[in-house]
């Protein structure tokens, strides 16, 4: 699930750290708190500012929403993942709230994934 963010950060294993840096910097700061599961922008910082680390369900979601960035990174549509993160399919889902919702497990993200390759190949259609 991370072949992707493991190349971008130099061939070591992603931390939460870079995956975080990732997803504030392409999907901004409240987006990424919110599917990290935090209630505020504020207590999300502070899970990186305390001397203990983001829980395993944070860790989970944090990789699996930079995993969903270098889906829209491999498109060539980088700018368009916050947007389908927010948007809401026909059947009422939005991919954000799922993510944050879940448990980060595989076949949550593997659904994500397929469906955001998808989207960010023809995003008009979505």
């Amino acid at each position: 699930m991370t072949a992707t963010v493991v190349e971008r950060v130099g061939h070591h294993i992603a931390t939460v750290d870079d995956h975080a840096e990732l997803c504030v910097s392409v999907l901004g700061r409240e987006l990424t708190a919110y599917v990290a599961g935090a209630t505020s922008v504020a207590e999300f910082e502070a899970w990186f500012a305390a001397p203990t680390r983001p829980g395993y369900l944070v860790r989970r979601r944090l990789a699996a929403a930079a995993e969903i960035v270098s889906v829209f990174e491999t498109a060539n549509r980088t700018a368009l993942a916050a947007a389908w993160l927010r948007e809401m399919d026909p059947q009422g889902y939005v991919p954000a709230r799922v993510l944050r919702q879940s448990e980060g497990d595989e076949t949550s993200v593997k659904a994500l994934l397929e469906t955001a390759a998808v989207w960010s190949l023809n995003p008009a259609a979505g």
